[in-house]
């Protein structure tokens, strides 16, 4: 068998070469990966997979190339989150695998035992335990966290990234009080558009999924036209900061122009003006300047122009004449008016389209125009036309961010999602939304709204039973108690620099309640499980301080140790047979 092609194959030095060469590539476009994926994607598909596929190596590549200044398009989120891609390179499992296969046939095929090599062969051990121990990582290990307030009791922690469609039934006890609930977990990979979920515990219920989102926001009617307002704004500003390059720039060239006939006595009073020009021009562009100021700007710019350069009124080199700066404005007009037509629009709606359909919204939106079109005076054809593009805009977005939903309270308070980009950062989180059809032995009970961002229970009756419905982050469950009774937080004197976070918990499982501080290098360990003081942050009130603290559960975390242990005890055994080889010697060389 040793004498075999395959085994000579997997024997060789030049597969041990190779092997490490490849594991220095994924290394190095694994770590190029982690900006535009994130830490735990990138983890994923570049060491904790046999391949690489093809999105997440576009990734990493491209990531490089931008390092050494090419201009390549980066992966985008939708990207990230759809179809993978073909594989295309070894992963770090693969090439890990084939090491280990590599290293332990080596020694089958090379290594003589005896007591000279016993510590290299130990030491050799130690390090296969340690690859070992990193696979059984990758495979057990579960990361989560828990955040509490003061006074707040938790038997569970909640996952990072991982979210779960919970259905919830209350178990009553004797006297008909619901003593517990039946918890009925559906995960967010089962979550896929146009497919039926069924549960055998869920008696008779299922559950299709019309739509859904990796990261969404729900809207009210008021929050949609609200957030036409601040894209508006938005657009406005981008146009805004053009139109103040273009007055920069002619700025500068009538200060180069002064600058080059320094000996006119003539310009003297024409650089006093200028210096004052833009004095007020720089500090009236922090005030985010409207329509109507900039063209005053172009005017007073213009008259400058015409007393330096000498220009008549209708020379085309006059700012007044420039055709980019004249669309500017124009853009800017438009957008004001929209946002000014979004800020009416919202404030006679707000009161009446909370939970109002969307052909009520059209009605309404058509009725705001017909009452802008018909303002004393009337309108010139410009405003008209604006008005029109309002009207076409904001129903076009209410169409498309449209649920549909028929029950549930967050379903009819919320007409209206709006997806969000993927967040991949390691401290932003996704909070997902979900459109779904819920039916009850073969009876339809209407289309639901679900989302991550509200932790909001709604309640669905069938066959006399009430159930809850909420899609939150996955949650795991402790065999005991945590109860935070005091805190921690802080500072460096004069900064905002966080010196120190502790909390002190009490912990509550079947001996006596004790009380634990965690803060750093001082974690709990309960259960199997390690929690670390993590982070602290005021509540979304900012009334009081959560402390948040990550959970790490890990069945092999000893593994780890006992390979060190073993690589130690086998460089120190070897230190010790050749330092006594050596003694031996060297005092027989005195005799």
């Amino acid at each position: 068998m040793k004498d075999t092609l395959p085994f000579k194959f997997l024997t060789s030095l030049r597969l041990t070469v190779t092997l490490l060469a490849l594991a220095l590539f994924i290394i190095f476009f694994g770590t190029m990966a982690q900006e535009p994926m994130g830490l735990n994607i990138a983890v994923d598909r570049y060491f904790k997979g046999w391949f690489i596929d093809q999105v997440a190596m576009q990734a990493g590549v491209t990531k490089t190339a931008q390092l050494f200044g090419a201009q390549w398009t980066p992966v985008s989120p939708e990207q990230i989150l759809g179809d993978p891609g073909l594989p295309v390179f070894p992963g770090g499992y693969l090439v890990g695998t084939l090491l280990l296969l590599n290293l332990t046939a080596s020694y089958y095929v090379r290594f003589e035992w005896s007591a000279r090599k016993a510590g290299i062969f130990c030491s050799h051990l130690g390090v296969i335990t340690l690859l070992l121990s990193q696979l059984f990582t990758d495979i057990f290990q579960v990361e989560s966290f828990v955040s509490m307030e003061r006074g707040d009791r938790r038997n569970f922690t909640v996952s990072f990234d991982d979210h779960e469609l919970v259905f919830m039934l209350g178990i009553p006890n004797g006297d008909g009080q619901v003593v517990s609930n039946r918890v009925v977990s559906i995960t967010e990979e089962a979550l896929k558009e146009n497919e039926l979920v069924a549960h055998p515990r869920l008696e008779g219920l299922k559950i299709q999924t019309l739509k859904y989102w990796v990261n969404a926001k729900p809207m009210t009617a008021v929050q949609l036209i609200e957030w036409d307002g601040e894209q508006q704004k938005a657009l406005e500003e981008t146009i805004r900061g053009q139109f103040y390059e273009l007055i920069n720039t002619r700025i500068t060239r009538m200060e180069e122009w002064l600058a080059s006939h320094p000996n006119a006595p003539e310009h003297d009073q024409q650089r006093k003006s200028l210096t004052v020009l833009k004095g007020i021009f720089f500090e009236a562009r922090t005030e985010s300047m409207g329509s109507q100021q900039l063209e005053g700007f172009q005017g007073a710019i213009e008259e400058m122009e015409k007393k330096i350069f000498g220009f008549r009124d209708n020379d085309p080199k006059l700012f007044g004449n420039d055709q980019r700066a004249k669309k500017l404005l124009k853009k800017v007009t438009v957008h004001e008016e929209q946002r000014a037509f979004s800020n009416v629009f919202n404030e006679r709606v707000k009161d009446r389209l909370p939970e109002g359909s969307l052909e009520e919204f059209n009605r309404q939106t058509d009725s705001f125009v017909e009452k802008v079109k018909n303002f004393p005076g009337g309108l010139s054809p410009e405003l008209l036309k604006s008005t029109e593009g309002f009207a076409r805009r904001i129903k076009a977005k209410a169409k498309l961010y449209y649920t549909g939903t028929s029950h549930g309270r967050l379903g009819r308070h919320f007409r209206f999602v709006r997806p969000l980009q993927a967040a991949f950062s390691q401290n932003d989180r996704n909070f997902p939304a979900a459109i779904i059809k819920i039916s009850h032995k073969n009876k339809d009970m209407g289309t639901w709204l679900v989302s991550g961002s509200n932790d909001f229970q709604q309640s669905l009756k069938a066959d006399g039973d009430s159930w809850k419905i909420n899609l939150r982050a996955k949650r795991h469950y402790l065999d005991f108690h945590l109860t935070l009774v005091d805190l921690k937080w802080e500072k460096y004197r004069g900064t905002e620099i966080p010196k120190n976070f502790q909390s002190r918990i009490i912990v509550e499982d079947d001996g006596e309640p004790r009380a634990v501080d965690i803060y750093m290098n001082n974690p709990l360990r309960q259960g199997g499980q390690t929690f670390y003081q993590y982070q602290m942050n005021q509540n979304q009130l900012g009334d009081s301080v959560q402390t948040m603290l990550q959970v790490v559960k890990n069945p092999n975390w000893r593994t780890a140790y006992i390979g060190c242990l073993i690589v130690a005890c086998g460089l120190m055994y070897q230190f010790i047979f050749h330092l006594v080889g050596f003694a031996r010697k060297r005092r027989k060389a005195d005799a």
